[in-house]
């Protein structure tokens, strides 16, 4: 392993993707969108992290970010997905019985799910993968599938997303991030 790979090994990056449960849409009701962006914004202001690149769509979220000392990754996404979880299924209760029961799985354990048990967790050892993520995770919105139903023409017009700070230098409407060029 070179010095470049060893030095981005250190540092501790990771990509992440956690997908909704049967990839429903979800996020794209502001509502649940805004629960998982203060669940972030929680998990920054106490230090889990410190979150570099995200993007939160209507199905599953992409993020970018360093673990900080005394804390481990699978704890933080076991808490995160334990707690948006339980919000956003008691705010289905509440206001979209329809949808919730979408998410029905009735086991003795369980009878809801939001998010799926297994999550995409790469560690970022160069400086090529860490711009192709993040250049990934900005155009997410922009792909074929998305870009109608979201009505967006550029990555910066997507409100759930880092975009915004990195192509126009302004800050991001819901986190404090750490920009990933400083790391370069």
């Amino acid at each position: 392993m070179g010095k470049f790979a060893k030095r981005f090994q250190d540092i501790g990056l990771l990509f992440i993707t956690n997908s909704v449960f049967n990839k429903e849409y979800v996020f794209h009701r502001r509502r649940y969108a805004e629960i998982v962006m203060a669940s972030l914004r929680h998990c920054i202001e106490r230090q889990w992290f410190e979150l570099y690149v995200y993007v939160l769509m209507p199905n599953h979220i992409h993020l970018l970010l360093k673990v900080n000392e005394n804390h481990a990754i699978e704890q933080i996404l076991r808490d995160f997905k334990k707690f948006t979880a339980q919000q956003v299924l008691l705010t289905m209760r509440e206001t979209d019985s329809d949808m919730l029961s979408r998410f029905w799985v009735g086991t003795r354990r369980q009878k809801y799910e939001l998010w799926r048990k297994d999550t995409d967790l790469k560690n970022v050892v160069a400086r090529e993968f860490l711009i192709q993520k993040a250049e990934y995770i900005h155009h997410n919105p922009l792909r074929a599938r998305w870009a109608d139903s979201l009505g967006i023409k550029e990555p910066q017009d997507y409100q759930y997303s880092s975009a915004r700070f990195y192509l126009e230098g302004t800050g991001d409407k819901y986190l404090k991030l750490s920009d990933f060029r400083e790391l370069l």
